[in-house]
């Protein structure tokens, strides 16, 4: 079997302005309002989860004399839309715990790994100003806004530029 090598297309790679676009949209929501962004996440959320249990309870009532759809499809209906309303209602306390967690994580990952360096008399490198930046996210992600989102918003500005620049270059 010959082995060939498959060259793109220059038709079929036409760059897309909707790419960096849709990144630095998403970007700019997660570096500035990611708290927002995930509230509003769970609200969603918690509408596709109310919507599939209509949805359930539609086909129960439609099918309810078949043997299958006697009282599974209600059970899940009827959790499926309560779940759905505790999302929507907890979101808020949902987001402001994922922070606490994702905060109180990387200050333990910081400090303990600095007292790790420490122990072994091995804490003048870059590894502790890596691990100060991470105790830093952390208080970060507590007070003000959750820091990995932050980051990763600002991920993708750079890469949104990135691809603009690539974009217009050409």
């Amino acid at each position: 079997m010959k082995n060939e090598i498959i060259k793109p297309n220059k038709s079929s790679s036409k760059k897309s302005v909707f790419t960096p676009v849709l990144y630095l949209l998403l970007g700019i929501i997660l570096a500035f309002k990611s708290n927002e962004a995930v509230t509003i996440m769970f609200y969603l959320l918690g509408i596709l989860i109310i919507v599939y249990g209509i949805k359930n309870f539609i086909d129960y009532m439609r099918y309810k004399e078949l043997a299958q759809y006697k009282k599974i499809n209600l059970s899940v209906a009827i959790v499926s839309i309560i779940v759905g309303i505790l999302l929507m209602v907890l979101a808020e306390s949902i987001e402001l715990g994922i922070r606490f967690v994702v905060g109180f994580f990387l200050i333990f990952f910081g400090v303990t790994r600095i007292l790790n360096q420490i122990s072994f008399n091995n804490y003048l490198n870059i590894n502790l100003l890596s691990n100060i930046v991470l105790i830093i996210l952390g208080v970060f992600s507590i007070f003000v806004s959750n820091a990995i989102l932050v980051v990763v918003g600002w991920i993708l500005i750079a890469n949104a530029l990135l691809l603009f620049w690539d974009y217009f270059k050409n």
